[in-house]
């Protein structure tokens, strides 16, 4: 599987851009702000069905202008497919895969594959556990788009347990509790059993690719830590009820887990520098793709914006060498120590203008 071409309409700072790339690595360089990153997120939005970078859609849209278009056309399996996304302002936004409207996301997850790093993703190491659940629950949607409904369903009971927990009413409020838990424990069940398969497959192969980039032979170790035991979650859902009674709000459930990420033992969210936070999870975005392409039979494309920020040489050249073979685009700022041959190609970025270089 390789993008083989992006067109844009009125999508961030581009009025018009149509442009082929290569299989291989494509490096969009220029200065700050010209659109480089724009494009690695027309891409996204084509495979994943939204931005890595804002939550509302109709921000993509240039300027003084009322909607946007992105169509990508990609290769799988010797055949040319073209994914369309139309945004409009105040509007749901419309996709269309080979011509025919999509009616759902869950319709356009499994088409074009794509695994994205950007700097935003140090924060998934460092901060809150909702950032590091949100990074599990998209990894695993790609790969099983019945995730993504089971994920729907649990949410939204969730927060109708949670409005009767807060509301007032007190009567019968254990037995209709009893009700939302019964209703919550296959659902619970599921997200258990694929975030900790999902995590164990992870730890196989981040640590090849961690080695690989860094040189170094730091170990890295990541756990999934679950507030519910997947295998007492109906007695834990029972005992928790008069607790959650008391606090007006549920205690426990996949809406709360976390990840460990540790290397040599050692939290990352208290030991590691940024150049380690970087390699990181640079090494998890590629045991993600592996697992993706594991879990498939298909290479994903790989994004990686301002991906040799922080990054010495050494490791930027072991980062080019473990990309071998696979699709990859990259964004920076300059170029000079990259030369262009038959599996690296650049491309000059400035004011929303692409011009390829030799």
């Amino acid at each position: 599987m390789f993008l083989k071409n992006i067109r844009l309409i009125h999508f961030r700072n581009y009025e018009q851009l149509n442009i082929d790339f290569y299989p291989g690595i494509n490096i969009l360089y220029g200065r700050n702000a010209q659109g480089k990153t724009n494009v690695l997120e027309a891409i996204n939005i084509c495979a994943n069905g939204k931005s890595f970078r804002v939550n509302t859609d109709s921000k993509t849209i240039m300027f003084e202008q009322n909607e946007a278009y992105i169509k990508a056309a990609f290769e799988r399996n010797e055949q040319i497919n073209h994914i369309e996304v139309l945004i409009e302002k105040e509007k749901k936004k419309s996709l269309k895969i080979n011509g025919i409207p999509a009616r759902s996301l869950r319709e356009l997850l499994g088409n074009l594959y794509v695994v994205v790093f950007s700097p935003e993703d140090i924060k998934t190491a460092k901060e809150g556990p909702s950032l590091r659940r949100a990074f599990l629950d998209g990894e695993i949607s790609k790969i099983r788009p019945s995730y993504v409904d089971a994920l729907k369903k649990y949410t939204r009971i969730i927060a109708e347990k949670n409005a009767l927990l807060r509301s007032k009413r007190v009567d019968k409020k254990e037995i209709m509790l009893e009700a939302y838990n019964e209703q919550l424990e296959s659902y619970i069940k599921m997200i258990l059993k694929n975030r900790k398969a999902y995590i164990k497959k992870l730890n196989e192969y981040v640590n090849e690719t961690h080695q690989e980039i860094s040189g170094g032979t730091e170990k890295i170790n990541i756990r999934y830590k679950e507030s519910i035991p997947e295998e007492s979650i109906r007695e834990t859902l029972q005992k928790l009820v008069k607790k959650e009674i008391a606090d007006f709000s549920c205690a426990a459930g996949p809406h709360r887990d976390d990840i460990d990420i540790m290397i040599n033992d050692k939290d990352v969210r208290v030991y590691a520098s940024q150049g380690q936070l970087r390699t990181l999870m640079l090494a998890v975005k590629t045991a993600c793709l592996r697992i993706l392409e594991e879990s498939t039979g298909e290479r994903p494309v790989l994004l990686l914006d301002d991906v040799f920020s922080e990054l010495d040489d050494a490791r930027k050249k072991n980062l080019l060498k473990a990309l071998k073979g696979i699709q990859v685009f990259i964004t920076t700022a300059g170029t000079e120590k990259i030369e262009s041959t038959e599996h690296v190609h650049k491309f000059e970025v400035s004011g929303g203008i692409i011009t390829p270089k030799s």
